[in-house]
């Protein structure tokens, strides 16, 4: 029951709350911006590394971090130095998080599946046997 409600309770704060979100996962959702949030995990960096990580223009990096510090994502903490914000470091780490146990869930299910088949062949060739 207590689940029930807990699903309920976010169901609803996830309706309600729509508009705050989805900009943050278009954020998330573009491949260089992720890259650069990534980037970002161990610490701040400057603009000049992410400019050599990223292979952009200075105009192109200086959109997308724009784009992540408008998101809440990032913040500028100096002149050309960047960082992830509380909220943005734990947005990447549970995607990280949520993506490898889905991977071990799918290898997992992948192997249970070949194991599954080699018992019904196993079973098959004993029941032609008898």
């Amino acid at each position: 029951m207590d689940k029930r409600i807990d699903s309920d309770l976010s169901r609803e704060f996830l309706l309600d709350s729509i508009e705050e979100i989805v900009p943050i996962l278009k954020a998330i959702g573009n491949p260089t911006r992720f890259k650069i949030l990534i980037l970002l995990l161990n610490g701040p960096s400057n603009f000049q590394m992410l400019l050599d990580e990223t292979n952009l223009k200075k105009s192109a990096l200086a959109n997308h971090l724009n784009t992540l510090i408008k998101s809440g994502l990032l913040e500028k903490i100096q002149h050309g130095t960047y960082c992830l914000t509380e909220d943005g470091k734990k947005y990447v780490e549970t995607i990280g998080k949520t993506f490898k146990t889905s991977q071990m869930i799918q290898e997992e299910m992948k192997i249970s599946e070949q194991r599954k088949s080699l018992s019904l062949t196993f079973l098959e060739r004993k029941k032609r046997k008898n």
